[in-house]
């Protein structure tokens, strides 16, 4: 109950420090280089770290599971597909929930009911999707002979 208890926490502990790093290295970056760039440079720049980022999760994934670099694609791909746009397609419902509550139970008027918005265009969106639609079409092309 202990080691687990103490497993636990040291993990929390981590996730937390890292957290923190990471904030402090998106700081410096962003200070010293982005900074000095235009803003389509800054945006290239960060789409393309996160394609290079998300390739590198998939290499490490296919090194841990001892799967097929492709087959880490696949996975890859849909679960990040999945990551950036189930948030953006029930957070319009979340709030649409809780304002009609609010004017049942209260009588609060709190704004107008929104309808789904796909995506933003955030170079974190973009990227991922660059990414999630090039690995998916790979893995279609890659098996494509099996179906055929």
């Amino acid at each position: 109950m202990i080691v687990k208890f103490l497993a636990s926490f040291s993990f929390l502990v981590m996730a937390v420090l890292f957290a923190g790093v990471l904030s402090k290295v998106s700081s410096v970056v962003e200070t010293r280089f982005l900074r000095k760039l235009s803003a389509r440079e800054q945006r290239i720049i960060l789409i393309g770290g996160t394609v290079f980022l998300e390739s590198c999760l998939v290499m490490l994934l296919a090194k841990a599971s001892e799967w097929s670099y492709i087959d880490s694609l696949f996975v890859a791909s849909l679960l990040l597909l999945a990551l950036i746009w189930l948030p953006a397609y029930f957070r319009p419902y979340q709030e649409n929930a809780s304002r009609t509550i609010g004017r049942f139970h209260r009588g609060l008027h709190s704004g107008e009911i929104d309808i789904h918005k796909s995506g933003s265009r955030h170079p974190f969106f973009i990227g991922t999707l660059i990414f999630c639609t090039v690995g998916l079409l790979t893995v279609f092309a890659y098996y494509f002979s099996y179906v055929t």
